[in-house]
């Protein structure tokens, strides 16, 4: 029913109120110190310097150039079951790194609910998950 998609589409909105306006690079965050970044309800979000940090050991110079923070985490409904997934080449290289998997596709990677709990402990500040229909 159409009512129906138009009440999907304002409860993903609303879920989704948290996103960042812009994103801004690791190397960017590494050497202008600023660690936030606004949402799109106004809110600022603090970045923990630690996990920069962490991200600028595994991260090559060009990862650090490319890799927009915070990352987004998004979910995939492709599948069988639900799950989870980052998007772009660097995004899936890093987050493959952080969690010890395998990279199938090179700008896609998927992965389940444990993974998605331990990259958040991981990366609390640096992650934000986002709701897809």
């Amino acid at each position: 029913m159409i009512g129906d998609s138009l009440h999907l589409d304002k409860a993903l909105m609303q879920m989704n109120i948290s996103l960042p306006v812009s994103r801004r690079s690791l190397l960017d965050y590494s050497e202008n110190g600023d660690l936030f970044f606004s949402t799109r309800d106004g809110a600022r979000c603090e970045i923990s310097k630690g996990e920069i940090d962490y991200l600028d050991g595994i991260c090559t110079e060009i990862e650090r150039m490319r890799l927009k923070l915070p990352i987004l985490i998004s979910t995939d409904c492709s599948g069988d079951i639900t799950s989870w997934k980052v998007e772009g080449r660097t995004e899936t290289a890093v987050i493959a790194r952080v969690l010890g998997k395998n990279v199938l596709t090179e700008d896609h990677l998927r992965f389940y609910n444990p993974d998605l709990k331990r990259l958040r402990s991981l990366l609390p500040t640096c992650t934000v998950v986002t709701f897809l229909p």
